[in-house]
């Protein structure tokens, strides 16, 4: 087998893979030999068929399987030797690639075109401000939610002399006392108004952190893709779309829509450096971890009784057979890294505002509330190891 690659643009070549007997025929004849042990065929008994029959019947599917197995394994295994940094996948050059005649051939050439990811770098730095916006709990949120909560545990004030509805009792507030705080935060030993206020106030904090982290991660992303030079072989690119995409857009679509397309690759790009530049790494421990803590709520597992023990892990073995949801956490949790990263690297700007102003600014930006998701493959892809 022999591979060579000319380059044919700056961000573009061409790979060559040639395919002789020497690689094939052992391969070949063993599953010919197989078939022939196996093969059911009439008037012959089970492991005396004749080869020439087997060959004759089999042998043009078997060569043509083996062939494109060795196809695909030695190209990706090229890719991979020669440290190649591909946009999308190889595409057959059709202009080059000479129709393939299996009952005939025994040597055989295959052409593909790659696009190659160009050298950059990320500006990620104090120098790139990025604004992070801090909704300011005010004092009337807090009364609502203190309002709301007394309701929630109050008691129901039943008039016996009323006639009977469908409307519910009306509740009577919960007091403001010690028990009331401790029942809605328990294990604080909150003893004063003011103490709770300032949990609530915490909690609501917290709870808003998520939002304006959302909105940051994005403004982050947007900035980096804006402030970051990526020359990307457009050619290549709006045919890679409309071949991965068989079907799904047209050659139309693909122009009128391209600047989003490339700036989705160029953020794949840019991201899948940032993960390797800074040791950023998901493995499956973490994601089972994830799955305990989050989604089972499980606490204090080192002093766990060994049968809930047993019973837990099994319930998350279970889990992580579900390849989706395995992959759904495996990208919270690298965005949740590069989150962390952000605010480490980044200049990040502090504007503080009001609920309805956050909401205000977030959706005249995203209007769709959109995340970059992972549409491509990517290199932090999650294996079972």
């Amino acid at each position: 087998m022999n591979i060579t690659r000319e380059n044919t643009g700056d961000l573009t070549a061409i790979v060559k893979v040639e395919i002789g007997p020497s690689d094939y025929t052992d391969a070949v004849e063993k599953i010919i030999a197989d078939y022939k042990r196996k093969a059911n065929i009439p008037g012959f008994r089970p492991g005396h068929v004749p080869t020439g029959l087997v060959k004759k019947m089999y042998g043009k599917a078997i060569l043509a399987e083996e062939v494109n197995k060795l196809l695909s394994d030695s190209l990706m295994n090229y890719i991979r030797d020669e440290k190649l940094d591909i946009l999308g996948n190889p595409l057959p050059n059709m202009e080059k690639n000479p129709s393939i005649d299996f009952d005939n051939q025994t040597s055989f050439e295959f052409y593909f075109d790659l696009g190659l990811a160009p050298a950059f770098t990320v500006p990620l730095s104090r120098d790139l401000e990025v604004e992070r916006l801090e909704i300011v709990i005010s004092e009337e949120m807090i009364d609502k939610y203190i309002e709301d909560t007394r309701k929630r545990f109050g008691k129901p004030v039943v008039d016996e002399a009323a006639e009977p509805t469908e409307e519910p009792p009306v509740n009577e507030p919960a007091e403001l006392t010690t028990e009331f705080f401790n029942q809605v935060y328990p294990g604080l030993d909150i003893q004063t108004e003011e103490d709770f206020r300032e949990q609530v106030r915490n909690d609501a904090r917290n709870g808003f952190a998520a939002e304006t982290d959302k909105l940051f991660f994005n403004e982050a992303t947007e900035s980096l893709v804006k402030q970051t030079e990526i020359s990307l072989p457009d050619t290549f690119m709006k045919r890679w779309l409309l071949e991965n995409n068989e079907g799904k857009y047209t050659v139309e679509e693909i122009e009128k829509n391209y600047s989003s397309f490339t700036e989705s690759m160029k953020w794949q790009l840019i991201e899948n450096k940032i993960i390797r530049e800074n040791d950023i790494e998901v493995k499956e421990e973490d994601i089972r971890n994830y799955i305990r803590t989050f989604m089972l709520r499980q606490v204090n597992q080192e002093n766990a009784d060994p049968e809930v023990q047993k019973r837990y892990d099994s319930i998350v073995d279970a889990f992580m057979q579900n390849k989706e949801q395995v992959q759904r956490i495996n990208d919270q949790l690298y965005n949740a890294r590069m989150l962390e990263l952000f605010k480490d690297k980044l200049g990040m700007k502090t504007r503080q505002v009001s609920y309805e102003e956050f909401i205000k600014e977030a959706s005249a930006k995203h209007p769709h509330d959109h995340e970059h998701e992972h549409d491509h493959d990517h290199e932090h892809d999650h294996n079972h190891e």
